[in-house]
């Protein structure tokens, strides 16, 4: 595999599993040196082994990013060990929550947007502070040979610009997201600072049990939609846009598996 992130740094968070375990993986196999971070440190510390036992280099910074001051507490800890501000984050860390407007369970709303939005609209203030602070400071633009790169990648959802009955509480807050991301987007574009946001269809993690969809009715939903995405299809597609040119922006992607109509 080639290795376009040598000399770079990158901070995954949500990376016990799924697509955030995914996506280190890709991002170190590439090249870069890898933090990652999420609640269970044991699970980032398995993934850590994983990513030192192919040759790459790692390391865990166990958060909770529904908590601001945890979170201020890794990034600075993060940066403290890059010997600097990364050039690509992957704001990954997020849950979902069966059930629409009427069905879902209402004592779980306010944790759901604490970690969904507020909690990632806090990690997306800081990060892209630093980068704006980082590119003024070394007075470069994306013009220049020796731009080093400034990717901050949000995971969204199909849900968040489709509305789905379903997912009611899941899909406004990802709603938000997508509003704060472009928000953000427009805001740090012209100093060269790529903000994306990935919008997945269905993929296949352990995200469906945390969400609490029921067994039964998921499972007519894979033998409707045919074969699910995988976390590696995201990885994958996250690390071929952060690859592109300084230039380049792919700002916003929609991935869904090929037999999902719908959301």
């Amino acid at each position: 595999m080639s290795q376009p992130f040598t000399n770079r740094v990158a901070l995954v968070t949500g990376a016990s599993a799924g697509i955030g375990w995914a996506t280190a993986k890709s991002l170190a196999e590439a090249g870069a040196k890898v933090a990652v971070s999420a609640r269970r440190g044991e699970k980032l510390e398995a993934l850590v082994a994983e990513i030192a036992a192919a040759g790459g280099k790692a390391k865990a910074f166990p958060a909770d990013v529904s908590d601001p001051a945890a979170t201020d507490a890794m990034w600075a800890q993060v940066v403290d060990w890059a010997g600097g501000v990364p050039e690509i984050v992957v704001a990954n860390a997020g849950r979902g929550l069966a059930g629409g407007v009427l069905s879902s369970d209402e004592s779980a709303w306010e944790s759901l947007f604490k970690l969904n939005v507020t909690g990632t609209m806090h990690f997306m203030r800081i990060v892209a502070g630093a980068m704006k602070a980082k590119l003024e400071a070394a007075g470069v633009t994306p013009a220049d040979a020796d731009f080093p790169g400034a990717d901050l990648v949000v995971l969204g959802s199909t849900v968040g610009s489709n509305v789905s009955p379903f997912s009611g509480a899941y899909g406004a807050s990802k709603f938000a997201v997508e509003g704060a991301v472009e928000a953000l987007r427009r805001e740090v574009g012209s100093t060269g600072i790529r903000v994306t946001n990935i919008k997945p269809g269905i993929v296949l993690s352990e995200f469906q049990d945390v969400a609490g969809y029921d067994e039964e009715n998921f499972g007519k939903t894979v033998a409707k939609f045919g074969k699910m995405l995988q976390p590696e299809d995201i990885a994958r597609t996250i690390c071929h846009i952060v690859a592109e040119p300084p230039h380049v922006h792919v700002n916003t992607v929609t991935i869904r598996p090929v037999g999902q109509d719908y959301p």
